[in-house]
């Protein structure tokens, strides 16, 4: 990628979260209506992580949509989509890398209460510009870079699993704001 597509990349994406009106809160399963899941999707089939979170959050009552990026020019032959998994790939993007599928665009219009970023690489800019420009109450990650979105950062060991790093979420997402938690720290 050239030296004017990267500024191009850059400039759009501070440009949208200086626009981009957020009510920034944080949520747990507890109080979670909608849950968005952003990955990068490798081997042509969706990580097997994304499809156990997306029913952990149905079997909450949590509604949860997802959308993966296939770093490939076409998507996988005989590939097809689901209700709550859409992917898009290197066709749906702009010449400097934003995302511009119909896919992409159902996504943010979206208002979720959590937004999760299941991508553990640091460069991969479609993934970030749609964790970028969601309305969510609050975003989650594992990687940090310039202007990352995050309201909850996830440091996970780069040597973790996408499973183990999922299974920390679930596990931060379980204590915050639990109001079990919050009873039993006034009864200590």
């Amino acid at each position: 990628m050239g030296v004017v597509a990267q500024w191009f990349r850059q400039h759009a994406l501070a440009s949208k979260q200086r626009r981009l009106v957020r009510n920034k809160r944080f949520h747990s399963f507890d109080t979670a209506k909608t849950v968005g899941l952003v990955f990068k999707m490798e081997k042509n089939v969706v990580p097997p992580e994304v499809l156990s979170t997306v029913k952990f959050l149905k079997e909450k009552g949590i509604t949860c949509f997802s959308i993966g990026y296939y770093d490939e020019k076409e998507l996988p032959e005989g590939f097809l989509g689901t209700a709550s998994v859409s992917v898009f790939c290197k066709k749906d993007l702009s010449w400097y890398g934003r995302p511009a599928s119909d896919d992409v665009n159902r996504f943010l219009q979206q208002d979720y209460d959590i937004v999760i970023d299941l991508c553990r690489e640091a460069d991969v800019f479609p993934v970030q510009y749609v964790v970028s420009a969601t309305h969510a109450s609050m975003t989650i990650g594992g990687v940090q870079y310039a202007r990352c979105p995050y309201d909850l950062i996830i440091d996970a060991q780069k040597s973790c699993s996408l499973d183990g790093y999922v299974e920390q979420i679930k596990h931060y997402l379980s204590i915050i704001n639990n109001p079990q938690n919050v009873e039993q720290q006034k009864e200590n």
